[in-house]
């Protein structure tokens, strides 16, 4: 329940936040001369978020941090994620865990694809009928990252 509580706090801080401050634009003296990065116009970003670990401040970090780039003005319409999944961060799609449930949810109907290393899956007895609906197996966790990489895919591992 406090982890419930927890996420729905953070996501109504990164959504006050994200409404109520603007971003400077422009060359001026408010923010020392830095410009925040612009867009390539038509690009389309692409970027997996890489989680292995069972700690809750870190499997919720990593849920936020994908939640922001959704919301990010710059990004819209033109962002694919994959949050690829192995080892002990299985645990983010247990639904035993239900406390994930609500931004996993946002964040598929946000377009995120969601993907969990086979290896893990048989490395812990993993049954899909017990994963969030949606997890789509890939033969390594590792193997996925390093393909994507090569093909020009970013990466955020938290």
């Amino acid at each position: 329940m406090k982890s419930t509580v927890l996420v729905f706090l953070i996501l109504g801080l990164a959504v006050y936040v994200a409404t109520s401050v603007k971003i400077p634009t422009t060359l001026d003296d408010s923010n020392n001369g830095f410009v925040p990065a612009a867009p390539i116009p038509g690009h389309i970003y692409k970027n997996m978020y890489i989680l292995d670990s069972d700690d809750g401040i870190v499997i919720n970090g990593t849920l936020l941090n994908i939640y922001n780039a959704y919301r990010d003005p710059r990004l819209a319409g033109n962002l694919e994620i994959l949050f690829v999944v192995f080892g002990r961060g299985a645990s983010v799609y247990y639904n035993s865990n239900p406390e994930y449930q609500p931004m996993l949810t946002s964040l598929a109907e946000s377009g995120c694809t969601f993907a969990l290393c086979n290896n893990t899956i048989n490395a812990l007895h993993l049954n899909l009928k017990d994963l969030f609906p949606g997890v789509n197996p890939v033969p390594s966790g590792n193997g996925e990252i390093i393909l994507r990489l090569a093909d020009g895919w970013t990466s955020v591992h938290p």
